[in-house]
């Protein structure tokens, strides 16, 4: 992943945490699963510095994103909607990291 696909997948990952609707309404739950994730996505993303992302950060970075759909009770139109938006901004093949809209 180039330096720019690496900072376009940051930027959709963290965007999309941020537009998707909250349908949860345990604040409790809201911490870990999506405030806490959160959080682990930009420690990632400050950890490889310069380099590029290796698949196994790729693919946990994807997980928590998916932590958060669990959490927000995202409906599955509107996760593949996302998971899309940021294959295709960013170049990441979900297909390549087998991961596919839970």
């Amino acid at each position: 992943m180039t330096d720019t696909d690496k900072t376009a997948f940051f930027s959709a990952v963290l965007k999309t945490i941020a537009s998707t609707r909250n349908h949860g309404t345990d604040q409790d739950e809201h911490t870990r699963g999506v405030v806490e994730p959160a959080a682990r996505i930009r420690a990632v993303e400050e950890e490889t510095g310069e380099r590029p992302l290796t698949p196994g950060e790729t693919g946990e970075v994807l997980d928590l994103l998916e932590t958060t759909f669990r959490a927000k009770r995202t409906p599955d139109e509107e996760r593949e909607y996302y998971l899309r938006y940021i294959e295709r901004v960013s170049g990441v093949s979900r297909a390549s990291l087998d991961v596919s809209a839970r």
